[in-house]
C-alpha cells in the first residue's frame, strides 16, 4: 500500500511539474463603457441584447491583482508605504519596482531603482538576443549592466532578474486609466508601480526582451501613457527598463478541435479559427461575436487588447500575418479589432494589426476585421466533459469521440489504469480497462478524441492535486502484445481554464 501511495504522488507530480506553466491572460483594467461618440454608457454597462453590449467593461476576466513583497520576497499588506517588488497573483511574475523619479531628469546609474534611468538595449548572449546583441554603449547604461547590477545585489531574494517578454509586459498595462498630464496617470496600477514614466511629450517605452525578428537590430518596447507596444533600434539611448522574474512561458501550444475553433492550451482561451466574412464596425462585430453560434457554443465575445496580444506571432519574421498560420491559415495581415475602448481617445477603440504585430486606436466608426474568443468568463471549474485521474491513478474520461467509416461518430466513456513497465521505466503507462456508449447529448463541452491511429486527447484532464491539464497518449503496439492495450503519455501541460 505504502509503495501504491508513492507511486500515486510521484506520477501526479511528474504531470505537474514537467509541464509547461499556464499563462491566463490579465484582464485590462476598464470598468467603464462607451458608445461610438466616446460616451460614458451612464449609469452603467449595457446589459445582453442592448447596443455596445459586449464591450471590455462588461466582462471581468482575470482581474488585475497584486501582492507588495519586502526584501525578503515576503508578502506585505497593501497599505503598506513601502516594498521592495510586487507579485501579479494572476501570472504568478514578480515585478521589479522603481523607488524614484523625476521626469528623467535625475539618473543615477549606481541605482538600478531609479526610475529616471534610462538604457541601450544589450544582451550579449546569441541565445537570447535574436541574432543582434545590440549597444552596450559606455558599458553601464544598457540593458544587460541593469539587470547584472539587480542580480549581482540579490535583489529581492533572487538573483534571476531578466527583462519581460513583450507579451509579459503588455500583461501589466491598464488600459482603464485616462492619461492627464495635470496629475499622476500612468497606464499601469500606480499604487503597486510608482514612479513609472508617462509623459506623453516624451519617450515613455519600456525595453522588452523581444527582438524584432523582422529586423533584429530592433527591439519591442511598450509605452504606459496609453499601453503602444514599438519597436525601436537598440542603440537607442532614451528608453527605460523594468525587470521580472518568473518562469517564461515560452511557444504557445495550439490544439486545432477540428470544428472552426483552436485552444490556445497556454492561456486556456479558444479562438473563432477563421475570420468573419465582411467588414465591421465596432459596434457590429460586439454584436457578432456576442451572437455567434460556433461548433456549439454561444459564449463567444470581443478579445480584449491583451488578449488579442497574446495570439501575435512575435517571432515571425517571414511574409504574412504574425500569427501562427498553422492553426490560424486565412488571417488577413490588417487590423482586427479588440472589445477595448481607447480610454484617452474614447470614440476609437484598440486594434491589432497582424502585419506589424502593433496595436492602434482605430474610430469606431471604421470597419475592419474581427476574431472571437471565448472562455476566461467562465470559473476554474470541473465540467461533464472533465477526465479525472483519482488518487490510486485511475483514469476515467466521461466523454471521447471516435469517428469510424462505418458507424459514423461514436461517443463513449473510458477507463485506464496506470499500469508501469520496468522494461521501460520513463514511460507513463495506461492501461486499458473497458468502455461504455454515452450520450453526447448531454455533453455540452468539449469532448476528448480518440484518433484513426488510436491517439487520445484529453483537453481537461482533473489530477489528484486539483490541476487542470491536457494530456495526449498513444497507443503502443510495442507493448500491446499480452492481449491488453496500452497508452502512453506523450505529452501534457496545465491549463488556464477547462475548455467548457
Amino acid at each position: 500500500m505504502k509503495m501504491r501511495i508513492e507511486i500515486a504522488i510521484c506520477t501526479a507530480l511528474l504531470f505537474v511539474a514537467v509541464s509547461a506553466p499556464a499563462a491566463p491572460v490579465t484582464d485590462t483594467g476598464q470598468t467603464v463603457c462607451y458608445d461610438n461618440s466616446g460616451n460614458i454608457l451612464f449609469p452603467s454597462c449595457p446589459s445582453s441584447g442592448q447596443p455596445y453590449y459586449g464591450q471590455d467593461a462588461c466582462y471581468s476576466i482575470n482581474p488585475m491583482s497584486y501582492t507588495k513583497l519586502n526584501s525578503s520576497g515576503n508578502a506585505l499588506p497593501s497599505s503598506a508605504t513601502s516594498w521592495t517588488t510586487v507579485k501579479d497573483n494572476v501570472t504568478g511574475l514578480i515585478w521589479e519596482v522603481k523607488t524614484s523619479m523625476n521626469n528623467g531628469q535625475n539618473q543615477n546609474f549606481s541605482d538600478p531603482h531609479n526610475g529616471d534611468n534610462t538604457y541601450t538595449w544589450y544582451d550579449s548572449n546569441p541565445a537570447t538576443n535574436g541574432g543582434n546583441a545590440g549597444t552596450p554603449d559606455n558599458g553601464t547604461d544598457n540593458t544587460e549592466a541593469f539587470l547584472k547590477a539587480l542580480n549581482n545585489a540579490h535583489y529581492g531574494g533572487y538573483s534571476d532578474w531578466r527583462l519581460p517578454t513583450i507579451t509579459e509586459l503588455a500583461s501589466i498595462v491598464n488600459y482603464g486609466t485616462v492619461y492627464s498630464p495635470l496629475t499622476y496617470s500612468p497606464a499601469i496600477s500606480a499604487g503597486y508601480f510608482p514612479n513609472t514614466q508617462y509623459n506623453s511629450l516624451q519617450t515613455s517605452n519600456y525595453w522588452t526582451s523581444t527582438t524584432c525578428a523582422g529586423n533584429v537590430a530592433k527591439a519591442w518596447t511598450m509605452d504606459f501613457v496609453f499601453g503602444k507596444n514599438y519597436t525601436y533600434n537598440k542603440n537607442i539611448y532614451g528608453i527605460y527598463a523594468r525587470a521580472v522574474r518568473g518562469t517564461i512561458t515560452g511557444t504557445t501550444v495550439y490544439t486545432n478541435n477540428g470544428d472552426g475553433t483552436v485552444t490556445d492550451n497556454t492561456t486556456g482561451l479558444m479562438w473563432q479559427q477563421g475570420t468573419a466574412r465582411n467588414y465591421m464596425t465596432w459596434e457590429n462585430a460586439l454584436s457578432y461575436c456576442e451572437n455567434l453560434n460556433l461548433a456549439g457554443y454561444t459564449n463567444w465575445r470581443m478579445p480584449t487588447i491583451k488578449e488579442l496580444i497574446s495570439l501575435v506571432n512575435f517571432s515571425n519574421a517571414s511574409s504574412g500575418p504574425m500569427i501562427n498560420q498553422t492553426y490560424f491559415p486565412n488571417t488577413a495581415a490588417t487590423i482586427y479589432w479588440t472589445s477595448t475602448t481607447k480610454a484617452n481617445a474614447s470614440d476609437t477603440a484598440w486594434d491589432m494589426d497582424f502585419s506589424d504585430g502593433i496595436n492602434n486606436d482605430c474610430y469606431k466608426t471604421s470597419e475592419t476585421y474581427v476574431r472571437a474568443v471565448r472562455m476566461g468568463q467562465e470559473p476554474l471549474t470541473q465540467t461533464a466533459c472533465t477526465a479525472n485521474l483519482d488518487g490510486n491513478l485511475a483514469l476515467h474520461i466521461p466523454y471521447i469521440t471516435y469517428h469510424d467509416t462505418n458507424s459514423g461518430t461514436l461517443s463513449l466513456a473510458a477507463d485506464l489504469v496506470y499500469d508501469p513497465n520496468p522494461a521501460y521505466p520513463t514511460l507513463i503507462l495506461f492501461k486499458y480497462a473497458g468502455s461504455s456508449n454515452v450520450n453526447s447529448r448531454s455533453f455540452p463541452c468539449i469532448p476528448s478524441t480518440l484518433s484513426s491511429n488510436l491517439a487520445v486527447h484529453i483537453p481537461d484532464l482533473l489530477i489528484p492535486d486539483g490541476a487542470h491539464i491536457y494530456a495526449d497518449l498513444a497507443w503502443s503496439a510495442t507493448l500491446s502484445t499480452d492481449g491488453n492495450d496500452y497508452f502512453a503519455v506523450t505529452d501534457y501541460g496545465t491549463i488556464g481554464t477547462p475548455p467548457l
